[in-house]
């Protein structure tokens, strides 16, 4: 006579997840308004970079083509800081080896969208963790889209009844002061036209996983 507790149930099974880390940088106000005094001196500072940004971005700026070496600053330490606790957790969540491989950080720059600036989608190459960390957001700013990355899901898809995690073709997530997300660096991601005449700043990163230094 079979056991009860032993029988089989019907469920679903969730194969190949897309994680997405969301934080909040504890007591932000205390850093917030120094992070946005550093954001603009850079930008008035970075000659190349506003060069560049006019370039590509038109209305906005991004020390992305000419200072992505900001974590090393004394400055922002905290923030490098936080980063890295954020990324040790995010790569634990993921169950990488984290006993031979550590996060790493490469790459930290500034970015200021001025009113009708965006991002068009795209990903981070060389690296395994990417995110954004949102300094100053007006009420109203455009979120950040993620693209599904399973391409064969356009083959036929069903109608649905109604947007949901399990369905949708692009998810959006609002920004806000304060606000850590992080993801995986080969995942398309974009961002909006800002419409607000105010600025939002925001700082991006990247980390790789690299492999732990034997004594």
């Amino acid at each position: 006579m079979a056991n009860g507790n032993n029988q089989k149930r019907d469920g679903l099974r969730i194969l190949f997840p897309t994680l997405i880390y969301e934080g909040w940088f504890p007591n932000f106000s205390s850093i917030q308004q120094q992070l946005i005094a550093f954001n603009r001196k850079l930008r008035e500072d970075d000659l190349a970079g506003r060069k560049e940004s006019s370039r590509e971005y038109s209305t906005g700026f991004t020390s992305y083509f000419s200072r992505q070496d900001l974590y090393k600053l004394p400055e922002l330490q905290p923030l490098s800081q936080f980063l890295q606790q954020s990324a040790n957790n995010y790569a634990q969540q993921h169950h990488w080896d984290t006993q031979n491989y550590t996060p790493t950080i490469n790459s930290l720059w500034g970015n200021i969208n001025s009113q009708y600036s965006f991002h068009p989608e795209h990903l981070h190459p060389y690296s395994h963790i990417s995110g954004v960390f949102y300094v100053d957001t007006p009420v109203g700013s455009p979120p950040i889209t993620f693209k599904d990355p399973r391409v064969g899901r356009w083959m036929m898809p069903p109608t649905a009844d109604g947007a949901r995690p399990e369905n949708t073709f692009n998810a959006a997530v609002a920004p806000e002061s304060g606000k850590l997300l992080m993801f995986p660096s080969w995942l398309e991601h974009g961002v909006g036209q800002n419409m607000d005449d105010i600025e939002r700043i925001s700082m991006s990163f990247n980390f790789e996983m690299r492999q732990k230094q034997t004594s």
